[in-house]
């Protein structure tokens, strides 16, 4: 196994780099593997008046990677049969009904734009930011009064504090309870995440105090009181209470047979990371001095982004008045790193994904290879015997019916004579699956390295629809 700690003085000092740069008293950083805190970094003060130091308990106010608890709460409803993700909002929230739509040929807003932030309000967050403490009724007065449109439903994903904020009205509803107490009782208590609160008042002791930074100095954020929009980002957390639910949400993959654990499904978890929103354009990341373009799309309270270098990630970042924090994950490497700053959003995410580079260059970071199923095996085998026979012949019973239709017989024998002539004889190195119907099979050959991708078509008996051999 590889040892870890080099790494993690490496992300120590990024993060204590991270922390001045952006003069945030505090700091708390976590790396999850293997289902928990592998390490956690904790600098600074959470109180500057008293010089409290940050610890492992202190909690910070996460504000928007609560969005993807409240997701994960419509999903444990959708799955009791209690809200349809495709239903109009209105169904669940009355005072949405007989809001006018921004067109006549508008959708109805759906629990799923709502989830995706499909459903045409202009971004809010400094707006939102400061409107935590609304009541009951002046959401309802809001909600009531309409003009909430800023584009019709459907058209363009656009980021939507207050659709979150009506979620956590339309789980209210539907439970009969005010939405943090159901939060509390069906998610962070099956959890042990005994210290996570939406209350920022309650074990004020044990809480990071907001800052900014202003005129070369620090100056106190009073807390925003929990109110009726803390669906969109009113939890605060420790970093040992946050580990947990970051293990919970990594636990989701791979998809497996095991008995499910935990109190929201293992498939709906996945949910979160699917793209439902329509993908923004492509952003540039440097790492080590490369310019690589990371394309990104909202799933559910996640931002799914593929990244040249790390592959699949799911992220969401955190912002208010005094705090800002990020969370980014491996699915299929099982890994995740979160950090909590206690200044007016300190925006860790570019610090997040240096991390993750890091760990990777660690071998920290590396996907959990896919189980071979026996069709794949059987292709990868008759691969090998093909190439040990310098013909395909004796392979064609597995082939699919467009194969040969798509490469005649003589052509792909006059390929792999070629290819066998330059890298001589081989064997099945091993297999890398990409799923149950495809991967590829590496060769060790005697002057070189041969790999073929293979496709099997669906079906009882998957057969081989496509062979492709790279050389090198």
């Amino acid at each position: 196994m590889t040892d870890p700690s080099q790494a993690y003085a490496d992300l120590d000092a990024l993060f204590a780099r991270f922390a001045a740069t952006v003069h945030s008293p505090g700091l708390a950083a976590g790396v999850v593997r293997g289902g928990r805190l592998d390490h956690l970094f904790v600098t600074g003060v959470a109180d500057a008046a008293s010089g409290r130091p940050v610890s492992a308990d202190t909690g910070f106010r996460i504000a928007s990677m609560t969005k993807n608890v409240t997701a994960l709460a419509i999903l444990m409803l959708r799955d009791e049969g209690r809200i349809s993700l495709e239903a109009p909002i209105g169904d669940y929230v009355p005072e949405l009904a007989d809001v006018p739509l921004p067109t006549a040929d508008s959708p109805a807003v759906s629990v799923r734009d709502l989830l995706s932030h499909t459903e045409g309000f202009v971004s809010d967050d400094p707006w939102a930011d400061r409107a935590m403490s609304l009541t009951p009724e002046a959401f309802s007065a809001l909600l009531k009064g309409g003009r909430l449109f800023a584009q019709a439903p459907g058209v363009a994903m656009e980021y939507s504090n207050l659709g979150y904020g009506i979620l956590g009205r339309a789980i209210s509803n539907l439970t009969g309870q005010p939405y943090q107490r159901f939060i509390t009782e069906r998610l962070l208590a099956p959890l042990g995440m005994a210290a996570t609160t939406f209350d920022p008042f309650a074990a004020a002791a044990r809480h990071a105090i907001g800052y900014h930074w202003r005129d070369e100095a620090w100056g106190e954020e009073p807390f925003e009181p929990d109110g009726e929009i803390g669906a969109m980002g009113g939890l605060v957390t420790s970093s040992t209470d946050y580990a947990q639910y970051v293990a919970f949400l990594l636990d989701a993959w791979p998809a497996r047979d095991d008995a499910e654990q935990g109190p929201v499904r293992r498939a709906s978890r996945r949910e979160l990371a699917l793209s439902h929103a329509m993908p923004g354009p492509a952003n540039l990341r440097i790492a080590d001095g490369e310019s690589l373009a990371v394309s990104s799309a909202y799933g559910y309270g996640m931002v799914s982004v593929h990244d040249p270098r790390l592959g699949r990630v799911l992220t969401h970042s955190g912002g208010l008045p005094g705090f800002g924090s990020n969370l980014l994950i491996s699915p299929e490497a099982g890994v995740g790193v979160f950090c909590f700053a206690n200044v007016t959003y300190a925006g860790p995410q570019p610090t997040n994904f240096e991390a993750a580079t890091i760990l990777q260059a660690a071998g920290l970071w590396t996907p959990r290879p896919l189980a071979v199923s026996p069709a794949l095996q059987a292709a990868a085998e008759a691969v090998t015997r093909a190439w040990a026979a310098g013909r395909f012949d004796g392979a064609v019973d597995l082939f699919a019916d467009n194969l040969l239709p798509d490469g005649p017989l003589a052509a792909r024998n006059a390929l792999l004579a070629t290819l066998k002539a330059r890298f001589g004889e081989g064997r099945l190195d091993r297999i890398e699956a990409r799923h149950a119907l495809a991967g590829r099979a590496h060769l060790a050959c005697a002057n070189g390295a041969v790999t073929c991708d293979i496709a099997l078509i669906p079906g009882p008996d998957p057969k081989i629809q496509s062979l492709r051999f790279e050389a090198g």
